[in-house]
């Protein structure tokens, strides 16, 4: 069996890397033990909707003569979701949360620059799917420009441009902070929200400031002062709920999982049409990409620093549910402490990508869709796996479970 080069150190990494340049059959398994999931029933009413879905910069857009209409098929989808649930709990306690990369390929140009009407129709498609309910939008490595020296620039446009476009629509953290930032959502949910490539960027730029802007302190690493997002889980009896841009699970490519394909036609990771065979040669970038050279990847050392600094402080039910995008699929996962992990990155269908199985895995599908999460009145939560493939059954839910 593989080793994991998350956990297990540089010899690991190495073996990794031996085993995917002889493209064995070999896949990487972290060494998790969890409980299976609870089954849990309720026949009280639901009090709140969160809808999760990360990645959904890169719509279908109408023509321009046609601009009013949302003619994504994921979007639309989640727009008919997000409307029976305002008519079930009403707007305020519908809420619409956008877990990054809203705008591919390098966010919301500033005013006045090229791209910057096309970004716009971006945002404005998502904003047409949240309807009357709330919406938050996190951002994720492209709108931050890949932490590029116009990162910030990009971020800040985001923010002020989401801050005044309407009194349901806002950005978290803001100012393109790091976090952690929180609020109070429905009876009994604290929503914490936290920005990974805001950390990286002033690491890579401390005099851009970013530092001043945000006023509070980092640590030596970069990173924001991680008890500070522990404080804010222990700061209330209410149930916490991370939202983050960057998984600390995923068995995608972020991961450090690779299809044959991306060995075969390496330039599929710049455009998807891109069908070049480059044998042997192709290998080398995942390979490259193993050896962590890429803030975007779990074996980076950013990366790897803030997921470490994050399992440092999460303690059981604390919080009961980590939300992130970044691979460009649907996965459920459970680490050891009993937390829930839901990747839902998969909102634009141009971008679905691949997943491997792992240990810690509830489910996992390549498909593009979204999430959602109920909190009930007894104070159970749900969440759902709503997936808009043809091949799901025509509702598109296709995985449920109790998450506390």
């Amino acid at each position: 069996m593989c080793e994991s080069p998350l956990r297990n150190g540089y010899r690991s990494r190495a073996a990794a890397l031996l085993a995917l340049a002889l493209l064995s059959s070999c896949y990487l398994t972290p060494d998790l033990n969890f409980a299976p999931p609870i089954v849990c029933r309720t026949t009280t009413d639901v009090v709140s909707s969160i809808y999760l879905i990360g990645d959904a910069g890169e719509p279908k857009l109408p023509e321009p003569t046609e601009q009013d209409r949302l003619v994504d098929p994921v979007l639309s989808h989640l727009r008919a979701a997000v409307d029976e649930s305002v008519a079930v709990v009403g707007p305020d306690r519908t809420l619409v949360v956008y877990l990054g990369d809203n705008v591919y390929p390098a966010g919301l140009p500033p005013k006045d620059q090229e791209g910057r009407e096309h970004a716009e129709r971006i945002l404005e498609a998502q904003i047409a799917a949240a309807g009357r309910a709330r919406a938050i939008f996190v951002l994720g490595n492209h709108d931050w420009n890949q932490a590029k020296e116009n990162g910030y620039e990009r971020a800040l446009a985001q923010y002020e441009y989401l801050s005044t476009r309407a009194p349901n629509v806002e950005m978290r953290p803001p100012n393109a902070c790091p976090g952690p930032d929180a609020i109070d959502f429905g009876d009994d949910l604290r929503l914490v929200f936290g920005d990974l490539w805001s950390a990286i960027y002033h690491e890579k730029f401390p005099d851009a400031g970013l530092h001043e802007a945000c006023d509070f302190p980092y640590e030596a690493t970069g990173l924001p002062a991680r008890y500070r997002f522990r404080d804010e889980m222990r700061s209330t009896s209410r149930r916490s709920i991370l939202l983050i841009h960057a998984p600390l699970i995923t068995s995608g490519p972020h991961g450090g999982y690779f299809p044959w394909r991306e060995h075969i036609f390496p330039l599929r990771v710049f455009h998807r049409d891109l069908w070049i065979p480059l044998p042997i040669i192709g290998s080398i970038f995942p390979l490259v990409r193993l050896m962590g050279v890429t803030d975007t990847d779990l074996t980076s050392r950013n990366y790897r620093n803030y997921h470490e600094a994050m399992d440092d402080i999460f303690e059981p039910n604390r919080p009961v549910l980590v939300a992130s995008g970044h691979e460009h699929s649907l996965q459920i996962h459970v680490d050891p402490l009993g937390t829930f992990h839901a990747v839902s990155g998969a909102g634009s269908t141009r971008k679905v990508d691949y997943v491997r199985t792992l240990r810690s895995e509830l489910m996992a599908i390549a498909a593009p869709g979204y999430m959602r999460v109920d909190e009930y009145q007894d104070g159970t939560l749900h969440l759902t796996v709503i997936a808009s493939s043809k091949a799901s059954r025509p509702d598109g839910l296709i995985f449920h479970t109790c998450i506390l």
